[in-house]
């Protein structure tokens, strides 16, 4: 289950939110940590499986002040995927002495 985690940090300076980042990034199953809200003061962490106060709880640890805003489950959008068709062979040869050499387009 993919979930979107956002925790309010204390963050005043760009030490901090680099501080935060790794922090969030080195949690079991994070796939994105981002820096959101208007003060930059929130980080808003996309997984699978993240426990969030065990995160909540890091952050607070090392830097402070933290409040876990909200948990939300992300619903993954269907990638287009390529035909699955099979390529056509196209012959070509650039030289009439040597054989043919076959490319796939």
């Amino acid at each position: 289950m993919k979930q979107k985690i956002i925790i309010e940090v204390q963050m005043a300076c760009g030490k901090c939110r680099s501080k935060a980042m790794k922090i969030a990034a080195v949690a079991d199953g994070v796939i994105k940590v981002e820096i959101a809200g208007e003060g930059k003061d929130r980080v808003a962490v996309v997984g699978n499986g993240v426990d969030s106060v065990s995160l909540t709880r890091s952050l607070r640890k090392k830097l402070g002040h933290a409040s876990l805003l909200s948990v939300e489950e992300v619903k993954d959008e269907p990638t287009p995927t390529q035909a699955t068709s099979t390529p056509t062979p196209v012959s070509w040869t650039y030289n009439p002495y040597q054989p043919p050499f076959i490319i796939y387009v």
